[in-house]
Parts: structure tokens; sequence; C-alpha cells
């Protein structure tokens, strides 16, 4: 009889729990709420949560705290999808100034610094804060703080 009492508060907890998504409160009110003992509710909560279905835990302050494990499992797969399109979002879209720097790579460029000086020369490379270019003089290394304006064709 006490595995058919089992039985039917497990039942009654999926129930529950499909229903509302999760339980906060103490044993003995979940007890009451299940006309069961709170051993039982114990007993049950522990085997549900071997099985994987549920994830119990007394949190300060809360109680007993008793989530459905699967709606967890769903929401965090939804989140790490939402972080993939987010991106692949921010992939597809590149800067206007990477872009530009983009299609300038290996071509003629005239670059003037916020101090005045006339930088001419090949675009070599860039990243997020510097640009590399050739000159007659030399490789030079030029940080994009100090770049007011770049002409190109």
């Amino acid at each position: 009889m006490a595995n058919s009492k089992s039985e039917k508060l497990k039942t009654w907890l999926k129930e529950y729990l499909k229903e509302f998504g999760e339980y906060s409160g103490t044993v003995e009110e979940l007890s009451n709420l299940a006309n069961a003992s709170p051993y039982l509710i114990k007993k049950v909560l522990s085997e549900l949560e071997e099985e994987g279905f549920l994830k119990a835990e007394v949190k300060r302050g809360k109680g007993l705290v008793v989530e459905l494990l699967k709606k967890e499992e769903s929401k965090k797969e939804e989140k790490e999808a939402k972080e993939k399109e987010g991106k692949a979002k921010k992939e597809k879209k590149k800067s206007l100034q990477d872009q530009v720097l983009t299609s300038l790579l290996g071509k003629e460029v005239v670059v003037f610094l916020i101090s005045g000086t006339r930088l001419e020369g090949t675009l070599l490379d860039f990243d997020n804060f510097t640009l590399s270019l050739t000159a007659p003089k030399g490789k030079s290394l030029v940080y994009k703080h100090a770049v007011a304006t770049i002409l190109y064709e």
C-alpha cells in the first residue's frame, strides 16, 4: 500500500510541477498540499531527483524549492540558441570601419594624423587598434586613435 501511495504522490507531484513549473515552500506545506507525510514527500522527491525529473534543494529564506528539470533544460537550450544567433549576427555584420579597411588591404592610401602628419603608403594589415603601412621610408605601425583621415580611391 505504501508503494501505491508513493506512486500516487509521484504522479501528483509530476502533474503539479508540469502545471506550475516549480514549488517553493516548506516540506510540511507540501505534505499538507499532497495529503502525505513529510517522510513520504522527502522519499518521493529524492526518487524523482534520481530519475532526473526534478531538482529539489533547500534555499535560505525560501525553504524547499522544487524545480522541473525538463523546463529548466529547455530554457538553457533556448538561451544557448539565442547566444548563437547573437554571435552569428555580430559575425555577419562587420563595422563600416572594418569593411572599408578590408577593401583597402594592399592598396595605396594617404593617412592624415591628428598631429597633421601625412603618411602615404600601402595598407598591409589592421586590427582593433592599429594600422600597418609600408611607405618609401619603411614600415609604419599607426595607432587608430591618432588617425584623423584616411584618403583612398
